[in-house]
């Protein structure tokens, strides 16, 4: 297999500690978008003047962080930033409760732009702080946030499409969970005649994943 495309990697400042404070992770995504920490941001009001001064020494130092393209970590970052949940108790939690509050009418979607093999988050990032800034309701950031994860899955097959000739799409990972954005990815890509693949039996996420990891063993010992 290639690797046809990934997120761009953003700090993730005490490493997997952070996905238990969604706050983290956004701070340490905004730093890395160049977009200021500023007192009206939830994550920047979460977070004392000591913990911000110490998340910043972990990230310009790389002590404690590592550099994430989760999904599921840019979902954190955005819930934050929305003020959906600063701390959770589970995996997914703050991803859950912000697809929850999506507006099942709003068209709008975010655009991501493509540097070789990276998909840039700056842009997104920064066009969710000046939406929260302008008073735009959370329900409409989540479908917009939504919509522009969609649009960004169906470019990657176009553009694999384009340079692979393949038609054929597995849609596979824990992020699938989502509904919302599993129903709005299948609906761009079949309207581009994609054939695509969605999880049936197995689950999208870590018990897929196992499964998936058993079956490639499985084949590299057979030959």
């Amino acid at each position: 297999f290639e690797r046809a495309a990934h997120l761009a990697y953003m700090p993730l400042p005490g490493g997997d500690a952070a996905t238990r404070h969604p706050y983290r992770i956004a701070l340490g995504y905004l730093q890395q978008a160049g977009v200021e920490w500023a007192d009206d941001l939830a994550p920047v009001k979460t977070a004392s003047s000591i913990e911000q001064a110490a998340i910043r020494q972990q990230i310009s130092s790389g002590l404690n962080t590592i550099l994430t393209s989760s999904m599921g970590r840019l979902f954190d970052a955005v819930a934050s930033l929305c003020g959906v949940r600063q701390s959770v108790n589970y995996e997914g939690q703050a991803a859950i409760e912000f697809e929850a509050l999506t507006d099942r009418i709003e068209a709008g979607a975010y655009s991501f732009a493509f540097e070789a093999d990276a998909i840039k988050l700056d842009n997104v990032l920064r066009a969710v702080v000046a939406d929260i800034r302008s008073g735009v309701s959370i329900p409409q950031i989540a479908a917009r946030f939504h919509n522009g994860l969609a649009q960004l899955v169906l470019e990657v097959c176009e553009r694999t499409r384009r340079e692979r000739h393949i038609d054929e799409v597995a849609l596979s990972g824990g992020v699938w969970q989502n509904v919302t954005l599993l129903n709005r990815t299948l609906a761009r890509l079949r309207d581009a005649d994609f054939k695509v693949y969605v999880h049936q039996l197995v689950p999208p996420n870590d018990g897929g994943l196992a499964l998936g990891q058993a079956v490639i063993a499985a084949a590299s010992i057979d030959h």
